[in-house]
């Protein structure tokens, strides 16, 4: 039913049909009727023709002389009521059946093209209704003019012409009626049918124009000062009362009343309803005041200025409460800071001293070889610490000199990992770059992102697990290049990203392997240095830093 419903071919066929069954229908219930005017039903079954019928009603004088002399002289037409008044019967009721059925599958097809799913609505379906709807009723204005002009032209002359006539208008009214109720079924199917009429056009083009006439006012009263609002207010009820007044003088009628009874206790709830919320804002002041970071002024049932005051102590306290979370990290980190920086520094710095006192007694030449050679490792290492912290002072503060140039990444890439190759090798790791296919350039300072580089590899180095492997990747992602370099964790990471980034921090908290725990914190520095953004994730044991820099 579906297929036969979205089938042209049949929707045709069963227009055409139903035009027929509504023509033949009204000719069969007219030759009815005329059949019954005429009292041809009572007509004996032994009349064979309408001239004896004719005869039978002289005999009978059951008819007046005028639908006697009417019967003889369109005797052809009588003929043919006279044998179908019958049939006429059986006929008209087929029609009226096969009509409302013609009828409702035409109803069905309404809107169902082949091939699509669902109701489409054509061009003719999207014309406003109210322009459909007066274009039909002129044309059946126009038809009724011409049925009427058809029965005063040909009525007298020959019935039957005028008969063929009144079919063909008939069809054409049928077709015109039709239409209209087509496009209507389909508009209601696809459901919203009165947003394609005139009505519906207009209210809605008149709500458009009320409502940007009163946003415009609304945003120009809030573009006021608050005293301005509040003089405008003022001022309109001063001059509504005054007005109230005014008429009430003159006229004494029952309207300058009613604006009393309805004026002052309007202002009466207005000023109850400000000192309200102007409590609920003082309460929540006071309690912000006394410490309670926490505590939200309700602002549901505030409007205008009292409910943008009521979020704005609700984001004081949420900027008071990030302000004071920040404020204990930075004191946590300081404190860490000092520790660490005691610890790093104090175990070299000890190392020597004691070596030196040993220096001083008597010795060997064997140990004064080996007492000299702690001496340069603790001394070289004490060395590094201080320019790390010089550089990520520098680094942090911007006062390194950076000039950024056209930088080939994957050149960069391929000769740190070569640099690298021997102590990936101690440490059991196996590094695979994965670059693109076209060469990646950035726009960095060569010596920067090199140092950045540098950090990360030594980083995996000495953090990874020995017999996995370091990625280092390299992309184009939104006219940026990313890359990222990702390897396992040889010791539990329960530290988060932030906190790793921060100066003296390292993956293992016990301290035992090298490094002054700077690394991050100057690959962040140089890579935003370089007008870009280095970021680090951890899921589980898997470390992973990304470096994004602008593409040239």
């Amino acid at each position: 039913m579906k297929k036969l419903t979205c089938s042209f071919p049949a929707k045709v066929a069963a227009i055409f049909l139903w035009v027929l069954c509504g023509v033949g229908g009204g000719l069969c219930v007219a030759i009815a009727c005329l059949a019954y005017m005429c009292e041809l039903y009572t007509v004996p079954s032994w009349c064979g023709s309408l001239q004896a019928a004719v005869n039978w009603f002289r005999a009978e004088d059951r008819l007046d002389n005028y639908k006697l002399e009417l019967m003889e002289e369109h005797d052809r037409v009588f003929s043919i009521v006279f044998h179908m008044r019958v049939s006429s019967i059986v006929l008209a009721v087929l029609a009226v059946v096969l009509f409302i059925l013609l009828f409702i599958f035409l109803m069905c097809a309404a809107g169902r093209r082949p091939g699509a799913e669902g109701i489409t609505l054509s061009f003719f379906d999207r014309i406003p209704l109210e322009i459909i709807l007066a274009v039909q009723f002129l044309a059946l204005m126009l038809l009724t003019y011409a049925f009427v002009e058809t029965g005063y032209a040909w009525g007298p002359d020959d019935p039957v012409i005028v008969a063929l006539l009144v079919s063909l208008e008939g069809a054409a009214a049928l077709l015109v009626l039709l239409t209209g109720l087509y496009t209507f079924a389909a508009r209601i199917k696809a459901g919203g049918w009165w947003r394609c009429t005139l009505i519906y056009m207009c209210l809605r083009l008149l709500w458009r124009g009320l409502r940007g006439t009163s946003r415009f006012l609304r945003r120009l009263f809030r573009a006021l000062r608050l005293e301005w609002r509040v003089a405008l207010a003022f001022a309109g009820f001063f001059f509504a009362n005054l007005f109230a007044l005014l008429m009430y003088y003159s006229s004494e009628d029952m309207l300058s009343q009613i604006m009393f009874c309805i004026l002052w206790p309007f202002a009466f709830v207005v000023m109850v309803f400000a000192a309200n919320q102007f409590r609920r804002l003082r309460e929540g002041g006071k309690k912000l005041a006394a410490g309670e970071l926490d505590h939200k002024v309700n602002t549901d049932k505030m409007y205008f200025d009292f409910r943008l005051m009521g979020e704005d102590l609700n984001s004081i306290g949420e900027g008071m409460s990030a302000a004071v979370e920040q404020r204990m990290r930075s004191e946590r980190l300081k404190t860490e800071l000092i520790t660490n920086v005691s610890h790093d520094i104090k175990t070299p710095l000890t190392s020597i001293v004691n070596y030196v006192d040993l220096l001083q007694k008597d010795h060997t030449p064997q140990e004064e070889a080996q007492y000299l050679d702690v001496l340069k490792r603790q001394s070289e290492k004490l060395r590094r610490l201080t320019l790390d912290l010089v550089e990520a002072s520098k680094a942090s503060t911007g006062n390194l000199p950076t000039e950024l140039v056209p930088t080939s990444v994957g050149e960069l890439i391929n000769q740190a990992v070569a640099e690298y190759a021997d102590r990936f090798a101690q440490s059991g790791l196996d590094p695979i770059v994965t670059l693109p296919e076209k060469p990646v350039s950035v726009l960095a300072d060569g010596r920067h992102l090199w140092r950045v580089l540098d950090n990360l590899f030594n980083n995996a180095v000495k953090y990874a697990q020995s017999g996995t492997r370091v990625y280092i990747d390299t992309r184009r992602l939104d006219g940026d290049a990313v890359i990222s370099v990702k390897n396992i964790s040889r010791d539990r990471l329960n530290v988060s990203s932030d906190e790793l980034m921060e100066r003296f921090v390292r993956g293992d908290e016990s301290r035992h392997t090298e490094g002054s725990g700077l690394g991050l914190s100057i690959a962040r520095s140089l890579t935003e240095l370089m007008g870009g953004k280095f970021d680090i994730s951890i899921d589980g044991d898997l470390f992973k830093a990304e470096i994004r820099l602008r593409l040239v």
